[in-house]
């Protein structure tokens, strides 16, 4: 069916004229309607499941010269480099750059069907973490639009880019493992990419150096998961000693749990966060990470967009050069002589 066709059957549900049911769907605000009536025509177009089309005809005229990013918590000062990066590889193609979170990119959506069919965006940079459902990704994988995912997929048919997920957890945990300590922990993310790496590299590190791993504690992202990576870990037997946290931000958050519940870091319980941001610096202790190449992975990332754009194959992968670097601070020390501690007798 064409959009003037489907258009006409929006039309024919809400019961006005397709000049008012193109008003809506084209954000046009001089045409006067009630609220009534927006929302009746906004119903119908979720009842049809209307999807511009008119994206695939805006790449073969011409690209609009804008590529749309969308990551999950804008505001997560993890991306500010990798941000960065893609500005300035986009300003040296001429390209404008939308950002967008993944709390609005949602089947049915109206952003995610403005970013699929209006013919603005050219193609999209996408790191969802696992929270977007499979129906919008359908939705994604179906249009001409490109898309390049910002995280390692085993799925043949998404291309990605991605850091070192799995070298940077594996550093993290090497850098407690040369401090003596034998019972670290794994905390945060969710199960997916790029937690499911990270995971992986901090086993790789246990395994290597004939430690048993724990099992991965699922506790999300942000300061708040880092609060409940500590309640989980002390709810159970044994302390560990050392953590490795899975984002930074989660880390932080551990860190503040820590001085509430009277756990002395480092001495008591050593804390390696993943990502390297300013406020690192400034908590106290002062939290170490590993940094990771975001930038690199932002310029990258355009330049596989412009790849796609211009009808060249691009190749899937991980941003070896440079690689992920422990950045050393205080929340991490060496192992207590009493490596183990219940957690009753805190």
């Amino acid at each position: 069916m064409t959009p003037m066709a489907t258009q006409k059957e929006i039309a024919r549900r809400a019961g006005v004229s397709v000049s008012v049911v193109s008003a809506v769907l084209n954000g046009t605000t001089h045409t006067r309607m009630s609220d009534e009536t927006r929302a009746r025509i906004e119903a119908a177009i979720a009842e049809v499941g209307y999807v511009p089309n008119d994206a695939a005809r805006a790449l073969r005229r011409q690209q609009a010269g804008t590529i749309a990013v969308v990551v999950e918590k804008l505001e997560n000062p993890a991306y500010k480099e990798l941000f960065h990066g893609i500005y300035e590889a986009a300003e040296a193609r001429g390209w404008a750059v939308v950002l967008g979170d993944t709390v609005w990119m949602r089947s049915g959506s109206h952003f995610l069907a403005r970013l699929l069919g209006r013919g603005s965006i050219d193609a999209i940079l996408l790191r969802h973490d696992g929270l977007i459902d499979e129906e919008a990704l359908a939705h994604l994988r179906a249009r001409p639009t490109p898309v390049v995912l910002l995280e390692r997929q085993s799925d043949p048919q998404d291309p990605w880019v991605a850091v070192d997920d799995s070298a940077a957890a594996r550093l993290a945990t090497e850098h407690l493992i040369e401090f003596g300590h034998t019972d670290i922990a794994f905390v945060g993310g969710t199960a997916g990419q790029p937690s499911t790496a990270r995971y992986e590299g901090y086993v790789a590190a246990m395994n290597d150096a004939r430690l048993s791993p724990r099992e991965h504690l699922f506790t999300g992202f942000g300061a708040e998961s880092g609060v409940r990576g500590l309640t989980e870990l002390r709810s159970g037997d044994v302390l560990p000693t050392a953590v490795v946290v899975a984002n930074v931000m989660s880390a932080v958050g551990l860190l503040a749990a820590a001085a509430d519940a009277g756990i002395d870091v480092p001495r008591r319980l050593s804390v390696v966060g993943i990502h390297d941001v300013e406020i690192a610096d400034v908590v106290r202790p002062s939290l170490t990470t590993v940094r990771l190449p975001m930038r690199a992975l932002g310029v990258r990332a355009v330049e596989e967009l412009s790849a796609l754009l211009s009808g060249a194959p691009m190749e899937p992968g991980v941003i070896a050069d440079p690689p992920p670097q422990v950045i050393a601070r205080s929340s991490t020390a060496p192992a207590p002589a009493e490596l183990t501690s219940r957690s009753d007798e805190l």
